[in-house]
C-alpha cells in the first residue's frame, strides 16, 4: 500500500481557503530552529524534507526516549504505513504523558499525510518550550 493512497484529491472552496491559510502561517524559520534542535537531541539527520524525514516517527520517538527515557518504548522500523502512523501515534501519547497541553497537539495524519503542518510545528514548538522550561528548575 502506497502512501499516495491516504491522500485526499484537491481542495476547493472553503476547505482549499483555510489549507491555505494554514500553510500562510507555517514559518520556515521555526523549521530550521527545530531542525537543529532535534537533530542535535537526537543525533540522527531529519534530510531536505523536514515532513518527509519525520513522516515515519523514528526521529520523533527517539527525541521523546531523549526527553524522557523508556516513554516509546518500541519503535517500528519497518517502512509499512500503519507502522508509521503507530509511531507518530506513540509518539503524540508520550507527549501528553511529558505533560503537553493537549490543544498543543497535532494528529498523525497532519504529518503523515502533510494535512496540516502548521500544527505539527506548533506541538513541536510547544515541546521545545516545555523543555526549556524544564531545564531551568
Amino acid at each position: 500500500m502506497s502512501s499516495t493512497q491516504f491522500n485526499k484529491g484537491p481542495s476547493y472552496g472553503l476547505s482549499a481557503e483555510v489549507k491555505n491559510r494554514l500553510l500562510s502561517k507555517y514559518d520556515p524559520q521555526k523549521e530550521a530552529e527545530l531542525r537543529g534542535w532535534i537533530e542535535g537531541l537526537t543525533g540522527l539527520s531529519i534530510g531536505p524534507d523536514f515532513q518527509k524525514g519525520l513522516k515515519d516517527g523514528i526521529i520523533l520517538c527517539t527525541l521523546m526516549n531523549k526527553l524522557q527515557p523508556g516513554s516509546v518504548p518500541k519503535i517500528n522500523r519497518s517502512m509499512q504505513n500503519w507502522h508509521q502512523l503507530e509511531n507518530l501515534s506513540n509518539f503524540i501519547k508520550a507527549m501528553v504523558s511529558y505533560g503537553m497541553n493537549p490543544v498543543d497537539l497535532f494528529e498523525a495524519n497532519d504529518l503523515f499525510e502533510s494535512g496540516n503542518m502548521t500544527q505539527v510545528q506548533v506541538s513541536l514548538l510547544a515541546l521545545a518550550g516545555k523543555v526549556d522550561i524544564l531545564e531551568q528548575f
